[in-house]
């Protein structure tokens, strides 16, 4: 079974809030967002990372509202803020960090040992912490197989399309198009492969919300279970894309009733409105239904 599939509440949404801003950090609880990304990285100036820091321990040790997940997104490993980042992470508590910049195994295999020690030295059971890691680069795509399969901390990849285009030399446009709609095939089979979640990037008009629309919907037909956002207003628009409508959770229930039957009678294959049945076909089916329980849940 996936680590997707154990998850109690599904991780549709991820909006990023910027430590620096006191601000949002209050508001974000209460947006509807499934998790909150508490950013260090490029949504703080350099001169204010370490005001980010505190801002966001403060906001975690203050919080009682745990109907969003919260991550902290960190600097790079290879910034002069990354080591201050991740002392300021683990002391602040959150499950799960998201390592931005991730173009090879080696980095997470890295800081997999540095949080070993971390955990030794503050006497918390091994691999408390998990990991998401940003894949932003033409290199990270090509290694995004072997980046998936790290370390058993990792839960999930996320997919940064405006570096990666900045990588490629080609404007920072729609996800869903040219090349970077192949990096988005190519993450989705190497998460799939090791099952780990695959969350799809950004949409950068906030107020686009049919553009938003298309792009999510795109991105869920595809296979990722979820996608970031920048904005509380997109959060409805990429909900909906990845929960199964009425009529999904309708078709569902007929297709395993069916199947029950065919089952019953010692069958191994059926058919409901012309459409072939057979055991594949009603797993795929078992899944929709419990994405929409879990959904109920969120």
């Amino acid at each position: 079974m996936s680590h997707a599939a154990t998850q109690p509440h599904l991780r549709r949404s991820f909006l990023f809030v910027p430590g620096s801003d006191e601000r949002k950090l209050t508001k974000a609880p209460g947006l509807g967002a499934d998790a909150i990304i508490l950013d260090l990285e490029d949504g703080v100036a350099a001169a204010r990372k370490r005001e980010a820091r505190a801002n966001i321990q403060a906001f975690l040790q203050g919080q009682h509202d745990r109907s969003a997940e919260c991550f902290i997104r960190v600097n790079g490993i290879g910034t002069p803020h990354f080591e201050a980042d991740l002392e300021a992470a683990a002391g602040a508590g959150p499950r799960v960090l998201v390592i931005p910049k991730v173009d090879s195994p080696q980095i997470l295999q890295r800081i997999d040992a540095r949080l070993t020690e971390m955990e030794r030295a503050s006497g918390v059971p091994p691999g408390s912490f998990e990991l998401f890691a940003q894949i932003e680069s033409a290199r990270g795509i090509l290694n995004a197989a072997a980046i998936a399969s790290a370390t058993p901390r990792l839960v999930g990849v996320m997919l940064g399309h405006v570096d990666l285009c900045v990588d490629l030399g080609i404007p920072a446009g729609r996800a869903g198009e040219g090349i970077v709609y192949h990096a988005r095939c190519q993450l989705v089979l190497a998460a799939k492969a090791v099952g780990v979640d695959v969350v799809d990037s950004i949409y950068l008009n906030i107020q686009d919300h049919e553009g938003l629309r298309v792009e999510a919907a795109q991105a869920a037909a595809l296979g990722f279970t979820g996608k970031l956002a920048i904005h509380p207003g997109q959060l409805p628009v990429i909900h909906k894309a990845f929960t199964p409508s009425a009529e999904q959770v309708r078709r569902a229930e007929r297709i395993l009733e069916a199947w029950r039957q065919a089952e019953s009678e010692g069958r191994g294959v059926c058919t409901l409105d012309g459409d072939l049945i057979e055991k594949p076909v009603a797993e795929a089916e078992r899944r929709v239904l419990e994405r929409a329980k879990r959904a109920e849940r969120s």
